[in-house]
C-alpha cells in the first residue's frame, strides 16, 4: 500500500537563493520578484534529496492571500510565466522541479524545454554533503524499484511538501490553496489529490485518471499491470474537493475518454466539480496555462460563487439540455464513427491525433432541446457561459461493433 503519511506531516526547511531569482522581462510582463528556493524532499534510495522551486507572491500581501501549487509537465521545469499569471490574479504560487534539475547559473526566467543552465545534480551553492537529487521522469519505466524510489512517488512527495510550505507561510491563507498541473503534471495532480485532500480547488490540465482507457499513447503505459498502483482513479472516492477537469478535445497525449471518466467518477462527490474540453487548445505548457477557465474557476471557488450546472441527455433522436446559468453560446461536437487515434498530419504537426475531425453544430441556448444528427456517434455539448468560461458535458459514444 502506498502511504504519504510522513510526507503529509512534514514541513521542510526552505532555503532562499536570491542569485537564482528570475530577473527577466517578457513584453509587458515582468518576471522580477520570482524567488528561487530549495527544500528537502523524500528519501531516494536511502539518501536525502533536495528539490528546486520558484515561488512568488502577488503585490498585495497585507493580509493572507490564496495560493496555488503548479506542477509542470514532461520536458518542463518551474514555469515562471505560469507563476506570474497566477500572481497577477492575486494568488501566491510555487512551482517545483519534479525531475531533479538545479540551475548552474542565473537566468532571466525558466520555461518549458529550457535546458541551458540546468543540470540534474546539486550544483553550487545547492550542494550539501549527504544529499542527492530525485529521479528524472521515467515514463513509469521504473516499476521494478521500491515504491518509494519510483519517480512518481518522488514527484508526488515533492508536490505535497510544496503544499506544506504554503500552508505554513503566514502570508498565505491555508484554507484557500489550490493545485493545478499540466500534462504529466496533470497526471501527478490527479494522483496527489487521492492522498492530500486539503486543497480548496484542483485543476488537472490534459492529464487525469483512467489513462488506460485513453487512446493517444499513455494508455499503453497505464494498461501495464505494473503501473496499476499509480492509477489516480484508485483513490477518486477520497477526492472531496472541487475539480475542474480541463483538456483539449483532440489532444495528442490524452484523449477525452480519460477526462470524461475522471469527471464522471468525481462529480457526485463535490457539487462544484466540472469538465471543460476545449477546441483548438493544442498541447504545451503555455497552451495549458493561457485559457481563462483555470482562473475563473479558481476565483469562483475561492469567493464561494455559484458555478452553473449543465446537463444533457440524448433520447429518441433529440438532445435535451439545460444550464442553471446564463449561456452565451451552445454547440454540439460530434463525430460519425467510433473515435480512433492514428499518426497523421494535423494542426501543422505530425503526431498521434484523432483520425476523425470534429463536426460542430450551433444550438439555440434559449431552448431546451434540438435534433440530434442521425450520424452522430461520439458527442458532447459545449456551453459558453456569460463570463466566457467553457463547460462541457462528458464525451459519449453509441455504436455497434
Amino acid at each position: 500500500m502506498i502511504s504519504f503519511e510522513k510526507i503529509l506531516n512534514t514541513t521542510p526547511k526552505v532555503e532562499y537563493y536570491p542569485e537564482f531569482d528570475s530577473t527577466g522581462e517578457d513584453k509587458d510582463v515582468s518576471l522580477k520578484g520570482i524567488k528561487a528556493i530549495a527544500y528537502e524532499g523524500a528519501l531516494y534510495k536511502g539518501k536525502r534529496t533536495k528539490v528546486f522551486a520558484h515561488m512568488a507572491y502577488p503585490e498585495n500581501t497585507e493580509k493572507p492571500v490564496p495560493a496555488v501549487v503548479l506542477v509542470h509537465g514532461g520536458g518542463g521545469h518551474p514555469e515562471d510565466k505560469w507563476i506570474r499569471k497566477w500572481t497577477e490574479k492575486g494568488y501566491a504560487a510555487i512551482s517545483m522541479d519534479t525531475t531533479g534539475y538545479f540551475p548552474t547559473k542565473p537566468v532571466p526566467y525558466l520555461f518549458e524545454g529550457y535546458a541551458e543552465g540546468l543540470e540534474r545534480k546539486l550544483t553550487p551553492p545547492f550542494y550539501e554533503e549527504g544529499f542527492t537529487v530525485g529521479p528524472d521522469n521515467s515514463g513509469m519505466a521504473d516499476m521494478e524499484l521500491e515504491t518509494s524510489d519510483q519517480w512518481m512517488y518522488q514527484a508526488v512527495s515533492s508536490v505535497i511538501l510544496a503544499h506544506n510550505i504554503l500552508r505554513n507561510d503566514p502570508k498565505i491563507d491555508k484554507d484557500k490553496i489550490g493545485i493545478t498541473g499540466i500534462s504529466w503534471g496533470g497526471v501527478i495532480t490527479s494522483i496527489v489529490i487521492g492522498f492530500d485532500n486539503r486543497f480548496s480547488f484542483v485543476i488537472p490540465i490534459y492529464g487525469s485518471g483512467y489513462l488506460a482507457e485513453g487512446l493517444s499513447g499513455l494508455d499503453k503505459i497505464f494498461a501495464n499491470p505494473d503501473t496499476k498502483h499509480w492509477h489516480a482513479e484508485n483513490n477518486f472516492q477520497k477526492v472531496t474537493m472541487p475539480v475542474l477537469w480541463l483538456c483539449w478535445n483532440d489532444d495528442c497525449c490524452f484523449s477525452v475518454q480519460s477526462n470524461s471518466l475522471s469527471y464522471l467518477a468525481t462529480k457526485g462527490i463535490n457539487k462544484n466539480t466540472r469538465l471543460s474540453m476545449l477546441h483548438n487548445m493544442r498541447h504545451s505548457h503555455r497552451d495549458g496555462y493561457l485559457p481563462e477557465e483555470s482562473y475563473i474557476y479558481a476565483d469562483s471557488i475561492i469567493n464561494n460563487e455559484a458555478i452553473p450546472n449543465i446537463e444533457a441527455e440524448y433520447k429518441d433522436g433529440k438532445i435535451l439540455y439545460s444550464c442553471s446559468g446564463e449561456v452565451s453560446a451552445l454547440r454540439l461536437f460530434y463525430i460519425d464513427e467510433k473515435m480512433t487515434y492514428i499518426i497523421r498530419e494535423k494542426y501543422g504537426d505530425k503526431n498521434c491525433f484523432m483520425k476523425e475531425d470534429w463536426q460542430i453544430l450551433n444550438l439555440d441556448p434559449s431552448k431546451s432541446e434540438a435534433d440530434l444528427p442521425k450520424n452522430a456517434v461520439g458527442k458532447y455539448l459545449e456551453f459558453t457561459l456569460k463570463n466566457g468560461m467553457i463547460l462541457t458535458t462528458p464525451y459519449e459514444e453509441n455504436f455497434t461493433d
